[in-house]
């Protein structure tokens, strides 16, 4: 097919953004395909309100959006909604370090952002912040609290909370002044427990041969039953400081003697093991620390919060965020043209505390406070039960090429909590990447007719270009037709103009006289639309991932490796690499060639279609000069001028290859064999191919996915489904993505209105 060049059904990488406009266009039925868009609503900023968002100071907020850490991320979203003079893209790093790592590279390489805040865990903050500083970006932590966590950052990064050297003193000063004087000191079992379990160990001073042995330090391995487990690296004897409680290893210390016990670790292991003790029948109180301190832990500890005290940052950890996201937009405001040292002196003028040398609070202006555990909310979960709201996303959309990141900003524009799930690895397999980005509003097919025209009016036409954010360069559009294509070409024309969109069908001579670069052996008729032409793919997708983030959207850096949606399921369980799952009430699969690869869904392995290779080369002869955009339903070639870039002043001309069922990807090199039957196919159109003058300035190829029907998979398979295939556009992805976007979107949020 011609199209070959055109597919571009986005299959994860980093290429993304937003969402297509005004809805209400009606679409040919094709199969259980959606007839209309209406239930998206108003879809889709126009043009000028995406160089408004452009034109802000842009930051990068890292944290945990979804997964186990997510309670905490809520209070960087909240902060990032409440200060908007700023553009702030959220990226999900789920608590992970490797991937708070693979984001920070990400970010770095962009190039985009002027600071970053987060990340929330310091294991992530401490595999990124290396990547940052190579980079010259400034970094604010308004909630990482390991101890020395800014001693190799030469000054780059400015944390706004206490660490957890002071925590564990605080804690244990407060526990003394209780009145507790044997307690317990146990942990959830993960490094990060661990580590302030030792931290709290620490806080006292070593105990002195022959002291009597006093309470345990669990291991974390269990609750107390009778006699503790003292054994592992904490079940070292010490006496804490004078008036403070002892903690020292015994063995055999008897359960029933203690008053307190200090759980060390994430909010959910905290909560499970403050469960156990209770259930084994320990009477004393229970302290936790800072990471219990969200609203969800009531509800996880469920009975056992009797009596129980958690640690929490002076102010509570929500003052923190607020105040960094406060001085890092005044900063940002007051000069966008502040960068790196520069602009985080001036967030350090703005900020509402004083910073040492090396980015630390100065002593005495943060602080810790022991307060009670609050009782818990009809709204909170179970103890054990399945974890906060924020866990789950409203719709996630895999894959952000130009199809799933104009999804996906058409969903955070209508207030969906959305995901845009795609690779940040730097490797382009999506077919967006490699796309010609031909545009026009004819297509043979009536179903992709509709789209293309619907998309015409939502991101090609003359109105929605100004002031152009998609690249397009108007070089005006051919589709030559042979005898069999006649009857919708004459339709096409017909349809189109009776949209607004300017059309005509031509004879061969007409085309002939107007085109002499050009071949028309064949042509019974050429559909010409002087309002076609081409744009950027890439940056089409960066300018739709752009809006999507601007209006809420996260970014989760990974690869889908299955969904998981059994019958009656009420949410979707996508399984990431790297990383665990991470759920979502809907999910848009906008994976392109990479569909097949995806298990648990109906197009998984086969029944996705087949991928393709594309191909085309861009050449330079004195005879391309006024030729347009051409797409040869005869022949199967297609090629458009290159009026900007590398090639500029070529021609690119493409021919389809049979090469089937190829890996996802693409290059940038064609061989010479790979030229030379460019030129051989191609030169029956353009008889300057076989020019030996003709430069051959380089090539692409790609891979597109092909359907067994020649049309997309759009829309649910079953009205129960969560899964919202848009995917396998045979190559007219690119011009029709915008009207694509719109109705899986709609068929998204329909999923949610019914759960």
């Amino acid at each position: 097919m011609a199209e070959t060049v055109e597919g571009v059904a986005g299959a994860g990488a980093p290429s993304p953004g937003a969402g297509p406009g005004d809805t209400g266009a009606a679409y040919p039925r094709s199969g259980d395909r959606p007839a209309s868009a209406e239930s998206a609503g108003a879809a889709s900023a126009p043009a000028e309100s995406a160089c408004v968002e452009s034109s802000l100071p842009r930051g990068a907020v890292v944290g945990p959006f979804s997964g186990p850490r997510a309670a905490w991320g809520e209070h960087l979203e909240r902060a990032a909604a409440l200060y908007g003079d700023v553009n702030w893209e959220l990226y999900d790093d789920r608590g992970e370090a490797e991937t708070a790592r693979q984001i920070a590279e990400a970010v770095v390489a962009e190039g985009r952002h002027t600071l970053v805040i987060g990340h929330f865990n310091s294991a992530g903050a401490r595999a990124a912040l290396p990547v940052y500083r190579s980079g010259g970006l400034p970094v604010l932590l308004p909630l990482a609290t390991t101890p020395d966590l800014l001693a190799d950052c030469g000054g780059t990064v400015l944390r706004w909370c206490p660490d957890d050297r002071a925590q564990a003193a605080d804690l244990l000063a407060a526990v003394g002044t209780a009145g507790h004087t044997r307690i317990a000191v146990t942990h959830d079992g993960t490094a990060y427990g661990e580590g302030l379990a030792r931290l709290v160990r620490d806080a006292g001073q070593p105990a002195a041969a022959g002291l009597p042995a006093g309470p345990v330090v669990s291991d974390g391995s269990g609750p107390a039953t009778g006699a503790l487990p003292g054994a592992g690296p904490l079940a070292t004897g010490f006496r804490t400081s004078a008036g403070a409680p002892d903690i020292v290893s015994a063995p055999g210390a008897d359960a029933a003697a203690l008053t307190a016990l200090v759980v060390c670790g994430t909010h959910g292991g905290a909560a499970r093991v403050g469960r156990e003790w209770r259930e084994a029948g320990f009477e004393g109180e229970l302290y936790f620390t800072d990471d219990c301190a969200v609203d969800e832990f009531s509800g996880l500890l469920g009975d056992a919060n009797r009596g129980a005290r958690v640690a929490r940052m002076r102010g509570g950890p929500e003052a923190h965020v607020m105040a960094a996201f406060a001085a890092a937009t005044a900063a940002l405001t007051e000069n966008p043209e502040r960068t790196g040292r520069i602009l985080l002196a001036a967030v350090r003028a703005h900020a509402d505390r004083a910073f040492t040398a090396l980015g630390e609070p100065v002593e005495g202006s943060v602080g810790w406070d022991v307060v009670p555990v609050p009782v818990p909310s009809r709204t909170s979960p179970s103890p054990g039960g399945g974890g906060h709201r924020g866990r789950a996303y409203d719709v996630i959309v895999v894959g952000a090429g130009v199809v799933g990141a104009a999804t996906a900003a058409v969903l955070a524009r209508q207030g969906a909590r959305v995901a845009l799930v795609a690779p940040m690895d730097g490797r382009r397999d999506h077919a967006t990447a490699w796309s010609g980005g031909l545009v026009r509003a004819f297509e043979a097919d009536p179903y992709l007719r509709g789209l293309a025209l619907r998309s015409h009016q939502l991101a090609w036409g003359p109105v929605a270009l100004v002031p152009g954010p998609y690249g397009f360069v108007p070089t005006g559009s051919l589709v030559l037709c042979g005898e069999t294509d006649l009857d919708q070409a004459e339709k096409g024309v017909a349809e189109l103009n009776g949209a607004g969109v300017p059309a005509e069908l031509l004879e061969p001579g007409v085309v002939r006289e107007r085109f002499p670069g050009l071949a028309v052996d064949g042509v019974s008729a050429a559909v010409w639309e002087p309002e076609g032409g081409y744009a950027d793919p890439p940056r089409t997708a960066r300018v739709y991932r752009d809006r999507a983030l601007a209006h809420g959207a996260r970014l989760l850096p990974a690869r889908v490796r299955e969904l998981v949606a059994p019958p009656g399921a009420d949410r979707v369980r996508v399984l990431l690499e790297p990383g665990g799952p991470v759920e979502a009430l809907a999910v848009v699969l906008a994976a392109g060639s990479g569909t097949g690869a995806i298990a648990g869904h109906r197009l998984s392995g086969s029944d996705a279609g087949r991928t393709k290779s594309i191909r085309y080369g861009f050449f330079h002869h004195p005879d391309t000069a006024g030729l347009p955009t051409v797409v040869d339903m005869v022949t199967g070639v297609w090629g458009r001028p290159q009026v900007t870039g590398e090639a500029a002043g070529g021609y690119m001309a493409g021919r389809p290859v049979d090469e089937w069922d190829v890996p996802a990807g693409g290059e940038d090199t064609l061989t010479d064999e790979q030229v030379a039957y460019i030129r051989q196919g191609a030169a029956t159109r353009w008889p300057w191919l076989a020019d030996p003058a003709t430069r051959f300035l380089g090539g692409r190829q790609g891979v597109d996915l092909y359907t067994p029907h020649s049309l997309p998979h759009l829309g649910r398979e079953r009205p129960d489904s969560r899964i919202v295939p848009a995917t396998g556009w045979s190559g007219a992805g690119f011009k029709t993505a915008p009207a694509a976007a719109e109705l899986a979107a709609a068929e998204a949020l329909d999923v949610l209105s019914t759960s």
